[in-house]
Parts: C-alpha cells; structure tokens; sequence
C-alpha cells in the first residue's frame, strides 16, 4: 500500500511540471502598517479575473497566472487602496508583502468569513530564530504543522499533530494524561513544550482549540531557550485577535461518547479597530476504549489586543483549563509476552479519579523605535494542579502468570512558572552585500513545584481474570513516599545574528549563557539541598541557496541540562551536555508549493548520571547516548487543492557509555533508546474540488508506520511495530463546515507505547470522528 502511494505521488509531481512551466504564481501577505497580517483583504491583479482574498494571518494565493507584467491591486473596507507592480515568470513563484493603512475617514464594520484558514505550507516560522523569518532560509530543521491541516486532521490532542512530523514517535504520557514525546530518539518532556516562546509546564493534555500553528525545531534549543531537551522542542502559536469580526460554533463527537462543543470568536472593540479580542472555549465529555475512563473537559481563553499607535502594541492572552480523567498505564508483559487481552482491558480501578487544573496568562508589549530596531518585552505565568486517587500497577508476579502487584496511590502536585523575557531586534547592513537581522535579550525565570504522594500495597490483579472493586482503598494505610518542594531560578542573556551575503548565504550564529540555581526541600527528611549550575551554549549554521530553490546547509549546536545530584565527594554534578551535527538540503518543488527538507543528524549526550562501578546506591557522570539517523519532510500543494504531508525518518538511537565492565549485568553500552524504532514514516494527503457546485468538498486520507521498537530500557523485548490507516471527508464554504473522519480504518491492534515493560499502551480501535460547524 505504501509503495503504491509512493508511486501514485511521484507521477502526479511529473504531471504537473509540464504545466507549472507555462504559468506562475503569486503569493504573499497584507498587513497592516503596524505589520500584523489583515483577513478578508481583496487581492486582484488589475484588468484580469484573478483574485483571491487574504485569510486570518492576512496571507493570499493566486495561481495558474499566465507569465507576464501585472498591477496588484489591495483593498479592503476601512483600508486605503494599494496598488504594486510585480512580473509573474513562467514555472516560478512571486512572493510580496504590502502594507495597508487605515482609510482617513469612518466605516460601517464589515463581517469578514472565510472558507479556510491559510496553507498547508508555511513558509515563515518564528521558533528557531525568535523572529519571523521564512523557514527555507534557516540552517536547522523546522517543521510546521498548519491550522488548514489541524483542522483536516481534526486534531484534538497535540499527539494527533505530531504524528505528521519526522523524527517524532509516541510516548505514554505519564499515565495517558500528559503530552509527552521523542524527537530524533530524545524523550521530550513537559519542560520542552511552550506556548509563544515560553516553557508551557502543564500538568495535563494541552488544548487544541486555541493553536494557530505548531512549529517543531529539531536538535538542542539552549542557544535561545535555555534548558532543552536533545532532540528538540515542540512551540505552540496561538491564535491572535483579529480586526475582522467573525463566530465559529461547531461541535465534534465520535463513536466512544465524544461531545465537544466549541466557539471561536474575533473582532474589535472600537470603529479604529485598534483595541481588538479572540475569544476560545471548549467543553469536552467523553467515554473511551478504555474501560472505566471517561473525561471531563472545560477550556476557555479570552485575548485581547490593543494599539497605543501604528509602533506600540500590547496583546494579553489567558488560558483557563480544568480536566478530569484517570491516569490509565495500560497493561504489561510476562516473560516477553504482552498481556492477550482486549484493547478495553485496564488494570485501574472504577474508583480512580484524576482532577487536574491550568491556569495561564501572558503579556506581549512591542515597540518599534525604528524601521531598523525594535523591542520586546514579555511575560508568562502558569500555573497547574494535579489531583490523584489511583490504584494502578507495579510489579509482576514472578510465578509466570499474567498477575500484577498494585497499589493505591493519593498524590497532590502543584507547579507553579514566572518568566519574563526582554529582547532588542536590530536590522543593520554592513557594506553593500552584507544584511543582519540581529536579537538580543534577557531571560528571567522561577519555578516552584510540590508533590506529595502518598502509596500502600492494594492488591493482586489478574488481568485474564480481572475483579475489580473487591475491597476499599483504606487510607489508613497510606504513607508518605514522597514529600518535596523544589524551587528553581534561572538567568539567561543571548545574542544572535542572522546574516545575508549577497542573498544566497546565510550565516546563523548565536549563543546564551545560563546560571541555574536549585533549591530542594525534602519534608520527609527536614533538609534543604542547593545546586547551581552554569553553561554557555553556542550555534552556528550556515545556509547556501546553490541555485534557485535548492539550498544546502549546515549547523553545529550546544544543549545543557542540569545534572541533578553530586559525586561521592560531595561536589554538585556538571551539567548534562548535548552536542548536534546536522546537516541537509531544503528544496521547493512545484513553483515553491511544496517543500522538501531533508536531513542527517548526530547527536551526543555527554555527562549522564550512570551507576557507580564500585560504590552501591551511588552515581557517577560517565554516561554518553547517542542518536544519529536522517529525516525527510515534504509539505506542500501539490496540484491547486491536493495538499500532501509526507515524512521518512531513520534513527539509530543507543548507550555509547557508561562505568561499568563489560561482564556487569548492568553493562548498558549498545542498548538502544526505549521506544524508538529504526524506521518510521507517515503520509497524509487531502483533496478539495476548487470550483462548481461541490465546491470545498475534498477527501484524503493516510498512514502512520512504526516499526518494532524496544519496549523498555533493558531491550528485553521488541514491541511490535504497525501501519495505522485514516481517512476523511470534508466540506468547506463561507458558512458551513462540516469533516467526517475514521482514525484506524483497517482496525489494526497495535500498541501506542511504553514506559516500561509494565507499562505498555493499547492503540485505539477504529474511531470515527465527525465535527459540523456554522460561521457568522
């Protein structure tokens, strides 16, 4: 079936390329003279019947335009009139931004919808370089995943996204209620996950109903972030208040007793639209394949944006989550058996609860001094809970049978994040050829988190046989295992330069210095331990366009995290270290509407905490993994309606070291990461008729291929891998919008993945996931 895809793709890019010689295209973006984009803009090239119309981040696409010389015309009710020459070439594309000012004189409101918002493709992205910045010319993997594709995937857990990305598989999510992943072999946890630039420690699933888009930087993201893990780092756009008034109301269910109400509203306070808001709200109710766990899901986030003049800007955004569901660790394995059990199987009880809440509120204030330098001042606060009653597993019987330890489980979490970030961007050249685009900040965060837990022996369960209910949880019996406050701080000051040399090269270079500082306070033992930590990381990349869209590059980079701990000697441990080679070809196909990445990576962790060769119960940093492979994207339209997400990944992730001998049973040099399989690869592709009476209808569907993957860190056995199928149907006008999906089409029994050989997730059955909406 893949092969078939493969070829099926391959020939229409061939079909294609006879006629995108004949005709160009052009594409760009309308914004406002304070540069935020503009929707509902009519966009025309003068004397002819080609048009479009900008969508909410003010960006438009005019294809199939026969080569010659055309006057772009903007407009837009309340905006003055823009008129700007451009030349369409055969087989290539234009691009062109143009600013509208604000008409002099008073306007009725205008309603604005639109049947779509934006492209599969993006072509600008603001993580890797902490300023907008087109994605082809950055000397580092970027991956982004659209609102158009969210919406087509009917994306409502970031995992759903993340599937589409090469180098990233699954991870169990602390028990199935947490966003966790593995970029390039490296497990991303909480702390490598942010929203608009800022870490996003969140103690539960993260919503979707608010994301813009989601941009994915591969390899350590210290030069500008700080504390990152190796593999990379997962940043959330939101969506911004518009100008443009606009309702969406819709409502999504599927076959497990989904109902999800949702609302997205825009517009502006005021008839000079300076003072605008976005307003998103979710309610969720759902049973699941998973007996006994059911959700409860309420989200609201109110933004707000105001213009003080066409330089200064204040945008504020809150987020208000409660969810409710079970923690649910899945099954487990005897003897390298997993568990022959339905999917519904759980090993909790029907008692168990899970209470988790999140509160966030950020503040963006910019100033444009200048045409050539601007500032950024920023600040983030989040705060989460997280409430646990579990009974869940532990330890298997070691009799053979499939019969599991359990225990119960009372925990009460709350972390708690403050940041501020300050930046200075300055645009300069030096001579004729040489451009820089430069950023410099200051960084300033403190995080403080509690955990009391609380655990006692319940109970045998066999999971052939399963009784559940058969006594009380008697918390009488409970004790406390763990009981600690840590709070940390944490200062950081980088500087990059983004360099263009006669507009073919490009040189990305920068670097951050942190100093971190922990402090521990163990309740159960009345002690209080600190440990500071300091680490300079630097980034080089360079990027060749060798000729037209064809472009080459390469970058070095540095990563730290703090190593948590001391040696024998009673000195803090150094921090852990990471070290990316990267190097590849970025390549726009088919007049630049679609793209192709595609990379070699290396990436070595250094300083791991391992055992100690000697000393029982002590650690040494000694410790190196590594993870190398290559990954191939290609985002993009491929003909006028066939969008097309494709990825190929290849990773060789294992142990290069530790401390002890060979003949040590806990000798790990050559295990491979839990989890990560050599080969992994997805497709997802739609088609959406662009004309006549069916206009916005379109189908497509995909598949999601993982290969057998180790299922702990001892490589005690392989979890097998899967190719997981979906489909979809969908229509999109101005005021009606409605999708059909069908997640695991063929039905295939999988397992999603594991944290251990205990731990070991189902993947769900076939799903099938319909959402209606209406736009005013």
């Amino acid at each position: 079936m893949q092969r078939i895809l493969t070829i099926m793709f391959v020939f229409v890019l061939l079909a294609q390329q006879a006629f995108a010689q004949t005709t160009g295209r052009i594409e760009g973006r309308i914004q406002s003279e304070r540069g935020e984009g503009i929707a509902g803009i009519s966009v025309g090239l003068e004397g002819t019947s080609y048009g479009s119309t900008t969508d909410d981040e003010g960006k438009f696409l005019i294809r199939n335009i026969p080569a010659g010389n055309y006057t772009l015309v903007a407009s837009g009710i309340g905006y003055t009139l823009q008129k700007q020459l451009l030349e369409v070439a055969g087989g290539k594309a234009s691009f062109v931004n143009v600013d509208l000012a604000a008409s002099s004189h008073s306007l009725g409101e205008v309603q604005v919808t639109a049947h779509r918002s934006g492209e599969y493709l993006q072509r600008t992205a603001t993580t890797a370089t902490k300023m907008e910045a087109p994605i082809k010319s950055v000397p580092q993997s970027v991956q982004v995943v659209s609102r158009r594709a969210l919406d087509q995937l009917q994306v409502l857990r970031l995992e759903d996204a993340m599937r589409n990305v090469s180098g990233v598989s699954m991870e169990t999510g602390f028990g199935g209620r947490s966003d966790i992943f593995q970029i390039r072999g490296f497990r991303t946890d909480m702390q490598s996950v942010f929203k608009n630039g800022f870490r996003n420690t969140v103690r539960t699933y993260r919503e979707s109903a608010n994301i813009q888009q989601i941009e994915v930087m591969k390899g350590p993201a210290s030069v500008l972030y700080g504390v990152s893990d190796p593999g990379g780092m997962v940043n959330i756009s939101t969506k911004k208040p518009t100008a443009h008034t606009f309702q969406d109301i819709q409502i999504t269910a599927n076959n497990f007793g989904l109902v999800r109400p949702a609302i997205d509203l825009g517009g502006a306070f005021n008839e000079s639209k300076t003072f605008k808001y976005r307003l998103n709200a979710v309610y969720e109710r759902a049973d699941s394949y998973r007996d006994f766990v059911k959700t409860k899901r309420i989200f609201v986030a109110p933004a707000i944006t105001y213009d003080f003049s066409d330089k200064t800007s204040l945008t504020v955004e809150t987020e208000f989550l409660n969810h409710d569901q079970p923690s649910d660790r899945g099954i487990f394995s005897v003897n390298g058996q997993i568990a022959p059990v339905s999917r519904s199987r759980v090993l909790i009880e029907p008692s168990n609860t899970g209470e988790f809440t999140n509160r966030m509120a950020q503040y963006n204030l910019q100033h444009k001094f200048s045409e050539a330098l601007s500032f950024r001042h920023a600040f983030n606060y989040n705060y989460a809970t997280e409430t646990r009653d579990v009974v869940e597993q532990t330890t298997v019987l070691k009799d053979g049978s499939f019969r599991i330890n359990r225990q119960h489980q009372d925990q009460d979490t709350y972390d708690r994040n403050i940041a501020t970030q300050n930046e200075l961007y300055a645009n300069f050249n030096t001579g004729a050829l040489v451009e820089h685009k430069a950023v410099g900040g200051i960084e300033i965060s403190r995080s403080v988190f509690d955990i009391w837990v609380k655990r006692a022996p319940y109970d045998v369960l066999d999971i052939l046989n399963p009784q559940y209910n058969t006594k009380p949880k008697d918390y009488s019996l409970l004790t406390y295992s763990q009981d600690y406050q840590d709070r940390v701080n944490v200062l950081g000051f980088y500087l990059q330069d983004f360099i263009t040399v006669n507009q073919r090269l490009k040189v990305l270079l920068g670097g951050r210095y942190d100093f971190w500082e922990q402090e521990k306070e163990n309740r159960m033992k009345d002690e209080t331990t600190k440990q500071k930590n300091k680490a300079f990381n630097p980034r080089l990349g360079v990027l060749y366009e060798v000729y037209g869209p064809v472009s080459v590059y390469a970058n070095y980079s540095k990563g730290f995290q703090p190593g948590i701990g001391q040696t024998l000697e009673g000195e803090a441990f150094k921090p852990i270290t990471s070290v990316q080679y990267e190097a590849g070809t970025k390549i726009g196909l088919l007049n630049d509407r679609v793209n192709l990445t595609a990379a070699y990576f290396d990436i070595t962790r250094q300083n791991v905490v391992v055992p100690h060769p000697t000393q029982s119960g002590a650690s040494v940093q000694l410790g190196e993994v590594q993870s190398k492979g290559i990954e191939t994207d290609i985002t993009g339209e491929v003909l006028p309606g066939l969008n097309v997400i494709a990825t190929y990944t290849y990773t060789d992730a294992r142990v290069t070291k530790d401390a002890l001998n060979n003949d040590d049973p806990r000798h790990t040099v050559g295990r491979r990461f839990r989890g990560v399989g050599y080969n992994n690869s997805s497709l997802w592709t739609t088609y959406e008729l662009q004309d006549g009476l069916l206009k916005g209808l379109g189908i497509g569907g995909g598949f999601t291929y993982v290969e057998d993957r180790p299922v702990d860190d001892a490589n005690s056995f392989m979890l097998p891998g899967y190719t997981r199928y979906d489909a979809t149907m969908f229509y999109n006008s101005k005021r009606f919008h409605a999708a059909l999906n069908v997640k695991n089409l063929t039905n295939v029994k999988y397992y999603e993945g594991s944290q251990s050989a205990t731990v070991i997730m189902p993947g769900a059955p076939t799903t099938v996931q319909g959402t209606v909406g209406v736009r005013f």
